[in-house]
Formats: structure tokens, sequence, C-alpha cells
């Protein structure tokens, strides 16, 4: 069984959580394309694929091209 939750106390009982608020992004379009790649499915997955998956799959490629310029 691991670590379920480590915990520090300061002098004096305070307990001494954490919590970090990210800095204001400059702009979420890149941090978008920084963090995401396009997705290359073979023949014989796309023919496996459902239409719904399909659908998905060139929404989320079609924006990488708008936004990152990913290329076909």
């Amino acid at each position: 069984m691991g670590k379920a939750l480590m915990v520090a106390l300061l002098p004096g009982g305070l307990l001494l959580t954490g919590c970090t608020t990210p800095a204001s992004v400059g702009n979420p379009r890149q941090v978008w394309c920084d963090h995401n790649q396009p997705r290359r499915s073979s023949a014989s997955v796309v023919v496996a694929m459902t239409r719904s998956e399909l659908d998905e799959m060139n929404a989320y490629n079609g924006k990488g091209a708008r936004w990152c310029g990913w290329a076909p």
C-alpha cells in the first residue's frame, strides 16, 4: 500500500497546505498547440472507427490546422 497523503505541520501546529494558481496565459491557442499534436491513425484503425469517432478526430485535426498550422 502506497502513501495516501503527505501532510506537513509547522511549529505551533499550523497545517501547511499548498495550492497553485496558474499565471494568466497570454495566448490559450498557443498553449493548446504546445500540448497537442495531430492524430494520425492507420488505415485499419480508420476502417474500425465509428462515424462519431471519425467526426471527432476530423474536428480535432481541423482545429489544429486552423490554430497551429498543421498540414494534412
